[in-house]
């Protein structure tokens, strides 16, 4: 923070994917480079994130995505590597060959504890593959799997049935928030005094949850605070483009993953993007991690280490 370099830097090495996700409007073929690992490795090192993140589309539906990492981790030691999957595609063979390219961490998406999750991502069998492979992952010891859920009108109920799935599973669980920028599908916003009032209740019993020891990684600060996003319709002083930003397929910065504008550097993606930016209209996770304060960051870091 203190030498302006981002937080968080995506790498949406493809835009392709195999899933249909209700709240998501990739899924469709998209004609992209097929760029070198070099391309990303070389952008790891000029922007000097803390965190790197590997996703898509389905990152996993790249050949090279083992190339990928291991080049990226060469030129870079330090930074924290997290891959975003759907899981359809990962193996045992394949989570070993990843964390030994130096992968850090394993994002696993899922929606609903049950099979719901599998006609919520059009994906055949998904949940029943997420419920197989990760308590054989989790049981390696590691203490590397993060199940991530985007909390929506119609699944915030189920956010207590999925921490428990996570700590059975050995897993941790992470939270983010749904935002309609890229579908307009407003009615999956939670909106309406009786449905933030049974958000408010349920958010109060995943803090007293996590009080309790279960795996809950998102904050009570940050959980709060999505209530209020929900509340209010949206979150000011979006910081795209500073403390985080996607490398794109095309190997160009864009600024998230609600706007794909393509830039060169980001010196210009600053000027021509983030001075000017005024959208309020998402509070997704690295949104909510990046723009932490150094105090707020430090608390919810000491509490994770923690847990």
């Amino acid at each position: 923070m203190i030498a302006g370099r981002p937080i968080t830097v995506s790498f949406e090495i493809t835009y392709n994917c195999n899933a249909r996700c209700e709240h998501c409007d990739l899924g469709d073929y998209v004609k992209e480079p097929r760029l070198g690992p070099e391309v990303f490795a070389d952008w790891l090192v000029r922007l000097r994130p803390a965190v790197a993140q590997i996703s898509g589309g389905e990152p996993l539906l790249r050949k090279d995505i083992v190339d990928i990492i291991r080049a990226m981790r060469q030129r870079d030691p330090v930074a924290v590597f997290v891959l975003t999957t759907n899981v359809q595609n990962l193996t045992m063979d394949k989570y070993h060959q990843l964390r030994e390219a130096g992968l850090d961490q394993y994002s696993l998406s899922l929606d609903y504890p049950d099979e719901r999750h599998n006609t919520f991502r059009h994906l055949k069998g998904n949940f029943e593959k997420i419920a197989d492979l990760v308590p054989k992952m989790a049981s390696l010891g590691h203490h590397d799997l993060v199940l991530a859920c985007v909390v929506q009108a119609n699944n915030f109920r189920d956010l207590p049935a999925l921490v428990t799935l996570a700590r059975d599973w050995g897993a941790a669980i992470n939270f983010s928030t749904y935002n309609a920028l890229r579908t307009g599908k407003t009615e999956m916003l939670i909106t309406g005094e009786e449905q933030l009032k049974e958000l408010t209740a349920i958010v109060d019993r995943l803090a007293a949850m996590q009080r309790e020891g279960y795996p809950i990684l998102t904050s009570e600060w940050t959980m709060r605070r999505m209530i209020d996003f929900f509340r209010t319709g949206g979150a000011p002083d979006c910081q795209a483009g500073k403390r985080f930003m996607i490398v794109n397929p095309w190997g160009k910065l864009t600024p998230c993953g609600m706007c794909r504008d393509h830039y060169n550097d980001p010196r210009q993606l600053v000027e021509a993007f983030t001075v000017k930016n005024r959208c309020t209209g998402c509070y997704t996770a690295i949104r909510a991690n990046s723009e932490k304060s150094p105090y707020r960051l430090m608390v919810d870091a000491l509490r994770a280490a923690r847990n």
